[in-house]
Parts: C-alpha cells; structure tokens; sequence
C-alpha cells in the first residue's frame, strides 16, 4: 500500500507541476507577445520600443524586478530594463520566430525564469497615408528592411516553486493521511478477520491424542471463510481417530494372535515334561511344536511385509508371466492337497501374457485362495476369470460365502477382521486381504471387494498390462 501510495504521490506531483510550469510559461510568452506587439520599426524614427520609461513599472522597480533585454543580429544591443542595471541576460541563438525557455540566476540573485524568442518588428507607415489624405506634399521615404531581433524576458519563479512546493507537500500529506488511515483500518479489519482463526486455534490446541473424539463447531458469527477449515480438521480428526483405533486394534489383536501360539507352546513343554519316555507322544509333541511355530512365523512374516509395504521399502519388478499356467501353479503351491473337494475353474484364456511383479502376484493370488478354500462351503467351485477394462486386464477370483453380509465387506481389508466363526479356522490370522491390498498398492493395483445377490464374495484386481 506505501509503495503504491509513492508512486501515485510522484506520478500526481509530476503531472501537477508540468501542467502549473506550462502556465507560467505560457504567461511569460503572453506577455513577450505584448511587447512584440508594441515594437515598430518606422521610415523616419526607426525602432520604437514603447514598454519604456514607466508603461511597465515592473521592469524599473527594484524589489520584485523583471527583466528584458533586445539584440539585432544577436550581437546589437539594442535596449535592456533599467533593472538589469549594468548587467546583462543571457544570449540565445534561435531561428526566427521561434522561442526557448530556460531557468537562469536573475540579477539580484534570485531563481528565475527566461524566455527568448526571436522575431521580426513590425513596419509602420501609416503618417504617408495621412498626408496623402490631407493633400500636403509627400516626402518620399526609403522604406527600411526588418532586421531579426532577439528579445529576452526574465522573471523570478521563486512564486512557481512555492506553489509547487506547496501543491508536492499537500500530495504528500493527502496520501501520508490516506497511508495511516488505511493502514490502522486495515489493522483493526485484518485483526478482526484474523479473530475466528485465533478462536480456531485455540480450540485445535486443546485437542489430543485423548480427545480425538471432540468436533469443531462453527457458529454464526465466525466468518465464512472459517467453514472449510473447520470442515477439514474435522475430517482430519476423524482420520486419525479412525487410524489410532485401527492401531490400537492392531496392538491388541497381535497381542491376542502371538498369545494363543505360546500358550500353546508353553502347555505343550509342560505336558511333555510329563512323558518324557513315551517316544510316540514326544513325537506328536514335537509336531504340534513345529505347527504352532509355522503359524507364528505365517503372522510375523506377513506382519513384516505390510511394515515394509508400509516404509515403501518394496518395489514391483514387472516380467511377462502366462497367467493361465501362473493361476494353477499358485494353486497347487497354496492348497499342497488340502482342498476338500474343491476345485479350481480356470477360465482364463491359455495364451494370455501379462506383464506384472511374479513374485507379488503369486502372494496375492496364493492368498485370495487360501482363504477362497478355507471360507468356502464343501465342495465349492473357486472360479477365477478375466476381464478386459480400457486395455487393461482385471483377475477375478470368486466363491460362495453364505455367511457373509454386505456390512462385512467394508472391514475385510482391515489387520486382524475375521467374521466371529472364523476364529476357529487354523493358521488364518486375518492378515491376509490386508497383504493383498497393499501388494496391489505397490503394483499400482487396485483391488474391489462385493458380495453379490447369490452370496458370491468375488475378488477382483484391475490394472494389469497385457504383455
């Protein structure tokens, strides 16, 4: 705002006082006009200079004085004012009518302003008419040939740089009073629409991990700018609300998870401390020691990819794959025979090549049918099919699931959910639809969960590139 008020103050002061210096120049050539005007040049007296001996007082008086003075051929002096006294006006050499302005230190010292214009004097020859007219003998005159004659005019401008002094302090006072009025107004405005934002946040302050519970409220009286930002926190609260929950949860199911196995662990070193000679029983001991082991090794390993997941410590390294012969593969590896009478039905196409993360995809699709086999009811199909969505391929994987509702499908992508009689499934930790979702992250997959009108839970993952 100062540094538009300047430039305005300056532009406004620079207009001013070349408008106020053309008028007083425009009267110092008003009145050399005037004096031009009353030279003559006659036959028989030659020049006449009629602003002499008191017509123009200015040009005698001491204070205040003006000054003129006139030249032939820019060399002859020919008459000056009696108030230049001994001293003389500067010379100009210019073309014949035309005039120069210039400022100039005046005889008695003050600032001034001159003017010079030459000019040729005017001819007077009205007496030859008048005796023509009168019958009386006319006298034959030369008639004289005009000379060029340089006439300069000076007068103080000390009046003209008082006004411009005055008209540059009254700018500069006009805008300096504008400058501080606008400025506390601006103030108390920006303070006053800044208040909301103080009240916000105060309010923010006093909201912590214990109180992620509480919702901004916005009034009436707050400004409308202040709405969105309320509405934003709000959101933001309710995420990190949301994510401590889902921590909290996950802290307690890991607890839970790793629990049961070392009670396991723990009451199995027990019993057979009991038989220690009983070779059968050791044995059965020994197995259940190394199945509960495996499952606590399946949780923390899964639990250690979704960590690095997590950090983006894993990378996709795409590479064509047949997907056809890949699916089965990944079938026989993730069921190892215990399918109770399910089946595969394959219905991807055999020549079908996309190029994607071998390894992830083999997780992925070992996982959704892992838990395909293990939910599904005896002697289910598990179908697996493709589908072509703007040039990309999507895998479906699908299965019955009568106990599953529509409510259920918005936590399954959470660590640790099971459906309540799942629970009682062996080696399955609720990890597993987690792993997959953040694998597909990495692959810059993405992975959609439904349950249809049959009780069908269907799995389908979009994104892969046809090789």
């Amino acid at each position: 705002m100062v540094v538009i008020l300047s430039v305005t103050t300056l532009f406004l002061y620079f207009l001013i006082a070349r408008e106020v210096q053309t008028v007083f120049d425009s009267t110092l050539l008003d009145k050399t006009h005037a004096m031009i005007s009353i030279t003559e040049l006659d036959a028989e007296d030659g020049l006449e200079f009629d602003f002499t001996e008191g017509i123009m007082p200015e040009f005698e008086s001491e204070s205040n004085a003006q000054y003129y003075q006139v030249w032939q051929h820019g060399t002859d002096l020919l008459i000056k004012s009696p108030s230049l006294g001994e001293q003389n006006l500067p010379q100009f050499e210019i073309e014949l009518g035309t005039h120069q302005f210039a400022d100039v230190d005046l005889a008695d010292g003050r600032s001034g302003r001159l003017i010079a214009i030459n000019f040729l004097p005017r001819l007077e020859l009205s007496d030859d008419e008048d005796d023509k007219k009168s019958g009386e003998p006319v006298v034959e005159l030369e008639i004289p040939v005009p000379q060029p004659l340089t006439l300069v005019l000076a007068r103080e401008r000390e009046s003209l740089d008082e006004m411009l002094l005055s008209i540059g302090l009254l700018i500069a006072a006009i805008m300096l009073t504008v400058a501080l009025v606008g400025g506390i107004m601006v103030r108390r405005m920006v303070g006053s629409g800044l208040l909301p934002l103080s009240s916000l946040a105060e309010r923010v302050s006093q909201i912590d991990e214990s109180k992620l519970d509480i919702r901004l409220e916005h009034n009436s009286m707050q400004s409308i700018e202040i709405a969105p930002i309320e509405d934003q926190v709000n959101h933001l609260l309710e995420r990190l609300q949301s994510a401590f929950e889902r921590e909290k949860r996950f802290s307690s199911n890991v607890a839970h998870e790793l629990r049961t196995p070392l009670s396991e662990l723990r009451t199995l070193s027990e019993v057979g401390k009991m038989v220690p000679d009983d070779r059968d029983q050791t044995l059965a001991f020994f197995n259940d020691v190394g199945e509960v082991s495996k499952q606590m090794e399946t949780v923390v390993l899964t639990l250690l990819e979704l960590a690095r997941s997590d950090a983006g410590l894993l990378k996709s390294d795409p590479e064509d794959i047949a997907l056809a012969d890949y699916c089965n593969l990944v079938w026989q590896q993730a069921v190892n025979g215990t399918t109770k009478g399910k089946k595969l039905v394959n219905s991807i196409p055999g020549d079908l090549v996309i190029n994607t993360d071998k390894e992830k995809l083999g997780m992925i699709l070992s996982n959704l049918f892992i838990n395909a086999v293990s939910y599904s009811p005896v002697d289910a199909e598990i179908c697996i099919e493709i589908e072509m969505r703007n040039n990309k391929v999507a895998i479906q994987v699908s299965n019955a699931a009568f106990d599953l509702k529509p409510e259920d499908i918005i936590h399954m992508k959470d660590r640790f959910w099971r459906k309540q009689k799942a629970h009682i499934a062996v080696g399955h930790s609720g990890l597993g639809l987690s792993l997959v979702d953040a694998l597909a992250r990495i692959m810059d997959l993405r992975v959609n969960l439904q349950l249809d009108d049959e009780h069908d839970f269907l799995v389908t993952i979009s994104g892969l590139s046809a090789a």
